[in-house]
């Protein structure tokens, strides 16, 4: 039966320069499948822009990249083109099975590969067969970890969805928040917060701080706006009651308090900004 220093030896060939928390994972998730008597080994890791170029130029023979052809035939394996892959950053790899003895590749999606994608996720890893549109079975991918991500957290989190923790890291709870965003926004969902996504909730955002009776300002005047009132800027006793029922007509908790719930409910998709 193959060991696990060669499948470990075998995979580090191929991953090249991935980033050290990637090669750590990556060691336990062979590990940890070793003792479910799965054998895992990495077909891929780091890659320069020429190779993703002949990767991406895989059926598609007409491709060509800085003038150069790189287009062949058989079947697309990636819809990523030179600089938009994570494998260029060393934060992704892809993996597949081979036989106990070590002597042949196995390719098929079952239950065991199954099982060894719910190992990776458990380690952190989001897993390219999760995937809404181009599924990459073999792809696992450790989410990047960014100043940009821990702002989306706060913007979802201010508006009443549940990202996670605000820790810069896009895992699969800040997908589902902004999958559940857009969803509710009309916007086309894909979970990835691209230019349309980021746009539409930076408008909606939540200002972080409930706005009640005594308040001043033009977000005020927002409010007031939504509810059909006269757009004053002064948070009183009328604007006060137009929340009540605007709360009890949208099953919120009627408290004539504008928090996060019932800014979201107020500055959907439906009450442009």
């Amino acid at each position: 039966m193959i060991t696990i220093e060669t499948l470990k030896q075998r995979s580090l060939d191929k991953m090249g320069n991935v980033q050290t928390i990637v090669q750590e994972k990556v060691w336990k998730m062979i590990e940890q499948s070793y003792t479910e008597g799965i054998f895992v080994q990495i077909s891929s890791g780091h890659r320069t822009h020429e190779e993703q170029a002949r990767l991406y130029g895989q059926g598609r023979p007409d491709y060509y990249w800085n003038g150069k052809r790189y287009g062949h035939s058989g079947n697309i394996v990636t819809y990523a083109t030179p600089g938009k892959s994570n494998h260029h950053s060393g934060r992704a790899v892809d993996f597949f099975l081979v036989s106990s003895d070590g002597r042949k590749a196995l390719w098929t999606v079952n239950q065991d590969w199954r099982k060894v994608a719910d190992i990776a996720k458990s380690l952190g890893f989001q897993w390219g067969g999760d995937w809404s549109s181009f599924k990459d079975y073999a792809h696992l991918e450790w989410p990047e970890k960014s100043q940009d991500v821990r702002d989306l957290q706060t913007k979802l989190r201010r508006l009443g969805y549940e990202p996670g923790p605000i820790d810069g890291l896009y895992g699969p709870r800040t997908k589902q928040a902004v999958i559940t965003f857009q969803h509710q926004e009309g916007l086309e969902v894909d979970g990835s917060a691209g230019p349309l996504t980021k746009n539409r909730l930076n408008a909606r955002t939540y200002p972080g701080n409930p706005i009640y009776f005594g308040a001043k300002g033009s977000v005020v005047k927002r409010i007031q706006r939504a509810v059909g009132i006269a757009d004053d800027g002064h948070f009183g006793p009328l604007t006060e009651a137009a929340v009540c029922t605007f709360q009890q007509q949208h099953r919120l908790e009627v408290d004539g308090v504008v928090g996060p719930r019932t800014w979201r409910k107020m500055f959907g998709n439906r009450h442009p900004s």
